[in-house]
């Protein structure tokens, strides 16, 4: 049970961290070559997300050129004007939709409560960057249930679902629906169906882990 436990543990890792690198900008032979939407849609398919899996699926790169990517990339996340799909946790959060607001400097406490520096240019509420925190925290989780380290498996239970309800999932679905209202290529959109299915299926995930989870 317990190399189980660590074992989904690492798949939902590995889930966090391919999904984090769809959101910077895009590399369409690094994707293609690293087989990226399919080994995302097995990952998602493993850890029992099959919405998330089948959007994986649709996330095609055969018709689209690596200038045609960039400029979808830049008309959904970047602008310069109008900018449809904002990536920062803050915009969502905090009032008057500003970056490095209230809710940014409680994600950068939060990441320094779990030992990790965010020293990246740039507000560290981006989404990539708060999905790769969660990869992170997956991955200490399967090492403290393999260690058998009980203390340490539920402090970084409790930063999980702390963070994950209090941040991630209070903004990720408004921007998976942004993402979807507004591409025009495959990749994207089922990026941003991927978003959203695979934050409503944590949803569940995290509830029922917390719930087992030992008491910090």
């Amino acid at each position: 049970m317990t190399t189980d436990l660590a074992q989904t543990a690492l798949l939902r890792s590995d889930a966090y961290r391919l999904l984090a690198a769809c959101f910077y900008e895009p590399e369409r032979e690094m994707f293609r070559e690293e087989n990226l939407c399919a080994n995302l849609a097995d990952l998602m398919a493993k850890i029992s997300s099959p919405a998330a899996a089948e959007a994986c699926r649709g996330m095609e790169l055969a018709d689209n050129s690596q200038e045609e990517l960039l400029q979808e990339y830049s008309a959904i996340f970047l602008g310069p004007f109008n900018i449809p799909a904002q990536p920062y946790g803050s915009v969502y959060l905090d009032q008057g939709r500003q970056l490095m607001g209230d809710s940014t400097m409680a994600v950068k406490k939060i990441y320094g409560e779990a030992g990790v520096q965010h020293d990246i240019e740039g507000p560290p509420d981006h989404i990539a960057i708060e999905l790769e925190f969660m990869s992170f925290l997956e991955g200490k989780i399967a090492q403290t249930i393999s260690e058998v380290k009980q203390a340490d498996l539920a402090d970084y239970a409790a930063i999980r679902a702390r963070f994950f309800n209090r941040f991630l999932a209070s903004w990720a679905s408004q921007l998976g629906q942004a993402i979807v209202d507004h591409a025009t290529m495959p990749f994207y959109r089922g990026l941003g169906l991927c978003l959203l299915a695979f934050i409503d299926a944590e949803k569940g995930n995290i509830a029922q882990a917390a719930e087992a989870a030992p008491t910090p």
